[in-house]
């Protein structure tokens, strides 16, 4: 999988090592500390070498930017905004309004837009988008002479056509006016890589993936805090109970189908349609899981514990 924007072909010459390549190029020796992380991302870069020990001259070799080390980022728990319960001042009303739509409402919120986001990250998914690497590695062992040019598009033709066909009517909003196999092409200018446009549509469908996973972690917080506000809104020591088994459930069911659907996708591209009932399932199957939960719990077995108190959740939401 290709990570940067653009990288460029180096042709392998006689004497050539990968460590000395990797010396020369990048300045890391094999006892640096960023050798090993060099090498293997050298080796993404270029799946068709198996052995970076056993490379030939006259083979085609790419080399991008290595990435930044990636710092950890702290993330801010989300706090549920507090639920009005006194007197509203007029110039308040309409947020007053607004949030309390949102208590008894949240999910003609959460539940569509669940599905459209899913559909969204699931369609973009790492196996689609694995489809336009394809022709960049297919690429990659043409010029280097490993396959011939009716090979290569054959190849070519053969992934996009797959790809056309799991896009399906989002064609026209991944590509605009040009079609799937006129996007996805060998760049001609001199002056820039020769696959630098299939590398820009792929980090373009990554980046759209990621913004609808960021509208589903969004979703999940207005699901939260709808849940808060019932809680405070509830005087009813069971009926809290209720809302926060279901909700816990819900969210932690939600969020290994989102992994599990994930992994899957890895490895296997999907169509548009496969991509909406996937997403469907996942939300329909979070949903139920809460419901069946909290009924389990309070109303068929008749428990008694105060997890909302015990977790300090009511000091939270009030």
């Amino acid at each position: 999988m290709i990570s940067n924007n653009t990288y460029y072909e180096y042709k392998i010459k006689n004497g050539d090592t990968f460590s000395g390549i990797v010396h020369r190029m990048f300045g890391h020796a094999q006892n640096d500390t960023r050798y090993k992380e060099t090498v293997k991302y050298l080796l993404t870069l270029n799946p068709q070498i198996k052995n970076p020990d056993r490379i030939r001259a006259g083979d085609m070799l790419r080399l991008g930017v290595l990435p930044p080390t990636p710092q950890p980022v702290k993330s801010n728990p989300i706090i549920p905004p507090t639920f009005i319960t006194e007197s509203v001042h007029p110039n308040d009303m309409e947020s007053f309004w607004m949030l309390a739509w949102l208590e008894q409402n949240a999910n003609f919120l959460t539940i569509p837009g669940g599905i459209v986001a899913g559909s969204a990250g699931n369609l973009l998914s790492p196996g689609n988008v694995g489809l336009i690497n394809e022709v960049s590695d297919q690429y990659a062992k043409y010029k280097s002479g490993n396959i011939t040019k009716a090979q290569y598009d054959y190849r070519r033709k053969k992934a996009l056509d797959r790809l056309k066909k799991n896009i399906g009517p989002f064609e026209d909003v991944l590509f605009g006016k040009h079609t799937t196999h006129e996007s996805i092409r060998i760049a001609r200018a001199g002056g820039i890589p020769a696959t630098a446009n299939i590398t820009q549509h792929a980090n373009k469908l990554k980046s759209l993936a990621a913004v609808s996973k960021g509208a589903g972690i969004a979703l999940v917080g207005v699901g939260l805090t709808a849940a808060c506000m019932q809680i405070a809104s509830t005087a009813d020591t069971q009926e809290k109970n209720k809302i926060f088994v279901e909700t816990i459930t819900s969210t932690v069911i939600g969020g290994l189908a989102g992994i599990g659907v994930g992994i899957f996708l890895i490895f296997n591209p999907i169509s548009w349609g496969a991509a909406i009932v996937l997403a469907t399932s996942s939300v329909a199957a979070s949903y139920a899981s809460g419901k069946g939960a909290s009924f389990l719990a309070y109303d068929v077995f008749g428990m008694e514990v105060d997890l909302v108190s015990g977790a300090g959740v009511d000091r939270i939401c009030q």
